[in-house]
């Protein structure tokens, strides 16, 4: 298998894999999500945010486990964050497509298409998730650095 392959691409698959169906099960049988009240008193068709913080909980262990996976197979460090973060990389595009369509249209889209919403939701569905995923990999990343280190010592 080519080191790549090895290092980011089946570290990513199995991230984002996990983490999806483990969204799904969640979505399917899991908690309910916390929904964000809504301000101002007025009623909306849609919630501001919705956020699945049982989802989130879980979330470190699956990056703790890409990132195991990624550093075994003797990625750097590049490779085991850019594999860890892939989970968020179709939500951010979303985003990152998304929001400025809507800033450009804003005169001309439906009346409850609000802009501090898509605000939320990229903290609800980018940085909340990529901050989680980070947390498990960290740790994991940091011992297996020591770990290596304390090895080339050792077998000098």
């Amino acid at each position: 298998m080519p080191k790549r392959v090895a290092q980011f691409w089946l570290p990513a698959f199995l991230t984002l894999s996990l983490s999806m169906v483990l969204l799904a099960l969640i979505q399917r049988f899991g908690p309910n999500p916390w929904i964000a009240p809504v301000s101002g008193g007025r009623l909306r068709m849609t919630p501001v945010a919705v956020v699945y913080v049982s989802w989130l909980l879980t979330l470190p262990l699956i990056g703790a486990m890409g990132a195991y996976l990624s550093r075994r197979a003797g990625g750097s460090t590049r490779a085991v964050f850019s594999s860890i973060v892939s989970p968020v990389l179709p939500y951010l595009a979303f985003f990152l497509v998304g929001l400025p369509v809507a800033l450009i249209l804003d005169d001309h889209v439906a009346h409850n298409l609000m802009i501090p919403a898509l605000f939320v939701g990229l903290s609800a569905w980018v940085i909340f998730p990529a901050i989680a995923l980070l947390a498990g990999a960290w740790p994991v990343h940091f011992l297996a650095s020591r770990r290596l280190a304390s090895g080339r010592v050792a077998g000098n």
